[in-house]
């Protein structure tokens, strides 16, 4: 590594050093989220079929043709002054309203492959478990959850490719204390450091990398289409 190469990566990290935690915490945060509510939905369109869960199962789709910078100006008019100008809930500007974007955002790809998952499972295994003393909860968290782990983390894991790469929705709503990486090399391109930018999109780069070759050998998978 020459030495403009080794300032690049010292200035990237003196500069936006905190663009890399919130690029790592904040999706963190939200594939929590994502993974529970998934992990609910699959279990409710899958298991309790009826007209209320396949209302359920569209608008969950939504966010798949619903722009990023459509959803990050909702976002901003909806919070920025709290709900009907009361202040309760004016979160814009704060690491919550972006995790709630991502949430919205990248939700679908895990509800997709646990669904699919769930669907294979058959409910004779859980019908078993229900006639062998178990509760319903109980089966479901102990035998069903355990068996639909490769979907989930397969669907966790393009979410988190995808979150961690967002920018459409992030550069509506980021301040100083909570821009990510993807925001940073936007501005850094903007102000013509390009050698940051370039340092800070290799940072982002080896991210990506690592999070699909764990996909690929949860999945199983010899490519990554999806």
């Amino acid at each position: 590594m020459d030495g403009y190469s080794l300032n690049s990566y010292q200035t990237a990290f003196s500069r936006v050093g905190n663009s890399i935690q919130n690029t790592i915490f904040i999706p963190a945060a939200a594939l929590v989220i994502i993974i529970l509510l998934a992990v609910l939905i699959s279990y409710l369109t899958v298991r309790r079929r009826n007209t209320a869960t396949g209302c359920i199962d569209v608008l969950s789709m939504i966010p798949y043709i619903v722009p990023g910078t459509v959803l990050g100006i909702a976002l901003l008019t909806s919070f920025n002054t709290g709900i009907a100008n009361s202040g309760i809930l004016a979160i814009a500007g704060t690491s919550l309203i972006m995790i709630i974007a991502l949430v919205i955002r990248r939700l679908p790809y895990t509800i997709r492959s646990s669904t699919a998952t769930l669907q294979q499972i058959p409910m004779s295994i859980e019908e078993a478990a229900l006639s062998l003393g178990c509760t319903k909860l109980k089966a479901f968290f102990t035998i069903t959850v355990p068996m639909m782990a490769n979907g989930i983390i397969a669907g966790a894991i393009l979410s988190w490719v995808t979150m961690i790469s967002e920018l459409s929705t992030a550069i509506l709503l980021y301040t100083v204390k909570t821009q990510t990486l993807t925001v940073s090399i936007y501005q850094q391109v903007l102000r013509g450091n390009y050698g940051v930018a370039a340092a800070l999109s290799t940072i982002l780069t080896i991210l990506t990398i690592i999070s699909l070759l764990i996909f690929m050998k949860v999945s199983k998978s010899d490519n990554l289409e999806i």
